[in-house]
């Protein structure tokens, strides 16, 4: 087991296993609702069940005419980024069984290659999120905000979600 530094094992032990708990469901529900809205942007509308006719009466002519439904245009790396995104917040998210995933891997394979697989992973997975906030505030579209929130959220998840299960944990 790794020591931790005295500053944040002095947080930790500070932090009251009910705070660390709402901090924890607060995290992980934040970071759900830009995700929720970016793959909301990403699959097509439904079409209207029926089309209305315009009435006949003088107002006709001011009425605005009616806009062509059509399919949002899609960015592939948009989309790419969300993904790598949505699999961050999952592998993250509480409950999913990381140690059984490890204890698999170590049996599978040699104890130094697990050691840096799981490095690999978690420098990809800050990258992915470094990257798709970089994509998101260059690029304007109609991702941009949802996967600038995800992607920074899912970050913060990253770093304050180990140790507020430590501070979850370590309740008198």
């Amino acid at each position: 087991m790794r020591a931790l530094a005295p500053e944040v094992a002095f947080a930790i032990v500070t932090i009251d296993h009910r705070v660390a708990f709402l901090a924890l469901a607060a995290l992980v529900v934040a970071a759900g609702i830009p995700l929720a809205f970016a793959w909301t942007r990403v699959f097509p509308e439904d079409r209207p069940p029926f089309q209305i006719e315009p009435p006949s009466h003088p107002s006709v002519g001011t009425e605005l005419a009616p806009v062509p439904f059509g399919d949002p245009v899609r960015n592939p790396i948009a989309i790419g980024l969300l993904v790598c995104v949505t699999v961050a917040y999952l592998v993250q998210f509480p409950g999913v069984p990381r140690p059984a995933i490890v204890d698999w891997l170590n049996s599978t394979l040699a104890e130094s290659s697990v050691v840096w697989i799981i490095v690999v992973v978690k420098v990809l997975v800050i990258m992915a999120g470094g990257w798709t906030l970089y994509y998101g505030i260059l690029k304007p579209g109609p991702l941009r905000w949802p996967l600038i929130s995800a992607a920074a959220l899912v970050l913060i998840q990253w770093m304050v979600a180990p140790l507020l299960r430590v501070a979850l944990l370590a309740s008198p």
